[in-house]
């Protein structure tokens, strides 16, 4: 998986609320009170914001029900995921900044970096493990 495969600008909050779904999916769906659980949010700041993914095209939401990823939000979700683990991995495996610095900085650098240094990443730790 290279690179961007979603469109346009995705601010860090929206990224870190598709990760969030992404490790929170399941058949059902989603529901907006796991999701302010996981975020440590109000139900009401979920509720907006699921309004404005929801017309990015990110999710699906029936009006008293739960959430789901549409596959551009599934894509997104997934390639901010990836972002963070290779970060978390390089920070923690290669650099030995301890595993708890490691995530934290991790998830605010997941935001920032773009797809070709995720990917150099990504080859550096490969070389590294064969």
């Amino acid at each position: 998986m290279k690179g961007n495969s979603h469109t346009g600008k995705i601010t860090p909050s929206k990224e870190n609320y598709l990760k969030v779904m992404l490790e929170l999916s399941s058949e059902e769906g989603i529901r907006s009170t796991d999701i302010a659980s996981a975020l440590g949010i109000s139900k009401a700041s979920v509720s907006s914001m699921m309004n404005v993914l929801r017309e990015a095209g990110y999710v699906t939401k029936e009006k008293y029900g739960a959430v789901s990823l549409t596959e551009n939000g599934r894509k997104a979700a997934a390639d901010i995921k990836r972002r963070y683990e290779l970060l978390k991995k390089f920070l923690h495996d290669i650099l030995g900044v301890e595993a708890a610095i490691a995530a934290e900085d991790a998830c605010r650098m997941e935001h920032l970096i773009s797809p070709e240094t995720a990917d150099q990443i990504d080859r550096q730790l490969e070389k590294l493990s064969e």
